[in-house]
């Protein structure tokens, strides 16, 4: 799993999995060892877990926001996330960081059309 390709809710779920401190307070100087606990977070985790527990984590978020700060019913997310302190600093975290760079497109192919009648062959029309 490439943690530079995470979203901020995956990075939030693989710091909460790491060895980040619970009282930890951002500083920009500390963006290397941040990258840090989301790698070993990430590895402990594993890819499919992570995305589970994004995917929990984010419909919770979720619920808060729908319900107006009151979740339908949040025993998963409490099994999962015991520490409330812990997930809103390692979500506090992951928001700070820069949004993940993806990988470049892939270059156009290039279509030349050299006639009409080349262009009437393959089903295309003319504009």
């Amino acid at each position: 799993m490439n943690a530079a390709l995470l979203s901020g809710t995956e990075r939030a779920v693989a710091l909460f999995a790491s060895d980040m401190p619970a009282t930890y307070r951002y500083r920009p100087t500390d963006l290397n060892q941040i990258k840090a606990w989301i790698a070993q977070g990430a590895e402990r985790l594993g890819a499919d877990q992570v995305r589970a527990d994004e995917e929990l984590l984010r419909s919770h978020n979720l619920s808060l926001i729908a319900s107006s700060g009151q979740p339908a019913d949040g025993s998963a997310y409490r099994a999962r996330f015991p520490s409330q302190r812990r997930i809103s600093r390692a979500q506090s975290v992951a928001g700070m960081l820069p949004a993940p760079t993806p990988p470049p497109a892939p270059a156009p192919v290039p279509f030349t059309v050299h006639s009409f009648a080349e262009l009437v062959d393959t089903g295309w029309t003319a504009v």
